[in-house]
């Protein structure tokens, strides 16, 4: 089995779980078996760039999650950010404006830790 299978396999599974959905209904929703779902998410197999997509409609994130390895060296997102953006991401754009502006506040007032002060 393939490394890059079972990381998009884990991040089927991760999305599917915070969707509140179950491996039957995603298996429904895309007209597959439950066992195709499972191989999917296991890293047995891959499925294609259409089902991806489709994949990532259903679940209401972006392609690049399934794909992108946000916890490589060169990773924009830890996976914490990473969750929290899955969270984000289906809110209208008003609501994304107000966490911005909350999260902008936040870093503003952001307290220097110990070990930030000795560089």
């Amino acid at each position: 089995m393939s490394d890059y299978k079972l990381q998009i396999g884990t991040r089927i599974k991760a999305a599917r779980l915070l969707k509140g959905l179950t491996q039957d209904s995603l298996a429904e929703k895309l007209d597959v078996s439950t066992s195709c779902i499972s191989r999917y998410e296991t890293g047995v197999a891959v499925a294609s760039i259409a089902t991806l997509i489709r994949i990532a409609q259903i679940l209401d994130v972006g392609i690049e999650y399934l794909l992108y390895d946000y916890t490589s060296q060169h990773a924009v997102f830890d996976p914490l950010t990473s969750e929290i953006c899955m969270h984000i991401q289906p809110m209208p754009e008003n609501y994304k404006k107000h966490i911005l502006d909350v999260v902008k506040s936040l870093a503003e007032n952001l307290p220097i830790q110990e070990d930030q002060t000795q560089e």
